[in-house]
């Protein structure tokens, strides 16, 4: 059985693409679609690929992120068509989706749009809706400025893009994100030094068009095939309301509760 461990450039007319494919060619496939938007698939393989080595990875940066490079605006659907065309371009003929924080919104789209490909889901710490997290990051930035955090009624509804732009007027975004993700000042230290020594691609990182808007919630009970979302306990960007919303969802998904923070693997 060979052995795969390449680099690999996929041009599309509005895309690069930039993937890593390790592992024995014919084992399972993985594809591990990493957090953001605007995050890579470094740190994941950098840090716990030693340990799914029996597995046909595909560590894939998503468009505009990383190693990727975006040559127009786009959206979640053409994220998720970059999936496809991926594993199209690869011939691999079916899938696991890894899909951590952000990158469950890919993976949900994908599985959508392109279920031939999709064998299951696997969610670790999901961002389903934008919205919620938009709510939750003002919430918590009341908190750091010593503020009254606000009932979750009152955010409800209203313009996620605003709820963030007031959460990151009032605290710094670094600080709101490393107190929701991470319990140890350790955790954060140990993926810095990993992020220290990736080598990016684009300096200026595009994003999805309208990204606090994005949401699919309401696509989850579609999903078909079979689903795990794994949750840890110490990660307030995901636990508890991207999870639950999730599983209200979703009453077929198998569901675990992990100690630790938004990367688990670093935990």
């Amino acid at each position: 059985m060979a052995f795969l461990d390449a680099p690999i450039h996929i041009e599309r007319d509005d895309a690069d693409l930039y993937v890593e494919q390790v592992g024995p060619q014919e084992a399972q496939s993985i594809y591990f679609l990493h957090g953001g938007p605007g995050y890579s698939s470094f740190s994941f393989r950098d840090l716990i690929g030693e340990e799914l080595e029996a597995y046909r990875l595909l560590y894939a940066d998503q468009r505009g992120s990383g190693r990727s490079y975006a040559h127009s605006p786009f959206t979640l659907d053409d994220l998720a068509g970059d999936v496809d065309t991926i594993l199209a371009s690869l011939q691999v003929p079916g899938a696991t989706l890894l899909a951590h924080g952000f990158g469950a919104l890919v993976a949900v789209r994908a599985a959508l749009l392109h279920p031939a490909r999709i064998e299951r889901l696997l969610f670790v710490n999901p961002w389903f809706s934008m919205p919620l997290l938009a709510r939750r990051l003002l919430q918590e930035a009341r908190i750091v400025a010593g503020q009254e955090s606000g009932e979750e009624d009152e955010l409800t509804g209203a313009d996620p893009e605003e709820l963030a732009n007031q959460a990151f007027a009032t605290a710094p975004a670094k600080v709101l994100f490393d107190r929701l993700q991470f319990p140890t000042p350790s955790s954060r230290l140990r993926l810095e030094h990993s992020d220290a020594t990736a080598l990016f691609g684009p300096e200026e990182l595009a994003m999805p068009d309208d990204p606090w808007t994005l949401d699919v919630l309401e696509n989850l009970p579609s999903l078909e095939i079979p689903v795990v979302l794994l949750a840890s306990n110490a990660d307030g960007s995901s636990y508890p309301e991207q999870a639950e919303a999730g599983l209200l969802r979703m009453e077929h998904a198998l569901f675990s509760l992990l100690p630790g923070g938004h990367y688990p693997w670093i935990d």
